[in-house]
């Protein structure tokens, strides 16, 4: 592919900067076959690692209990097993790194319908990690 590539990570961090988020260029973003294993698929909970206070219909980064994803592994939102206060809408971390990479979520990005808390050890929402290979 030509042209760059941007990744855009959105970082609470930076809002002390008078910034909300950050944009990288990334090389190997291209298209890439691959072989999944779903006979080896398994069903990760996300769970929360700290409290984290909501209003109604807002959207936060919310620390996670680490989940570990091999490279080249993909990862699904499961829709069973979520939380009633709101909804998971992706797993990652601070730091991006390549498909091709071993890499750990512990952050996922939470959406409440409620005025309410996230509570450390609440079940925000599960993901299905299957294994694969570059073929």
């Amino acid at each position: 592919m030509s042209g760059k590539i941007y990744v855009i990570s959105c970082r609470q961090d930076l809002t002390s900067y008078g910034m909300d988020r950050m944009r990288t260029a990334e090389e190997g973003l291209e298209t890439t076959d691959l072989s999944l294993d779903w006979s080896k698929a398994r069903l990760e909970p996300v769970v929360a690692d700290g409290k984290v206070p909501f209003q109604e219909g807002e959207t936060r980064i919310v620390p996670i209990k680490a989940i570990d994803i091999p490279a080249y592994a993909m990862v699904f939102h499961s829709f069973y097993g979520s939380n009633g206060m709101g909804h998971i809408s992706c797993i990652g971390a601070m730091e991006f790194k390549h498909y091709s990479e071993s890499r750990s979520a512990d952050m996922t990005m939470f959406q409440s319908r409620l005025k309410a808390s996230v509570m450390k050890g609440d079940l925000l929402g599960q993901v299905l990690i299957v294994p694969g290979k570059k073929v």
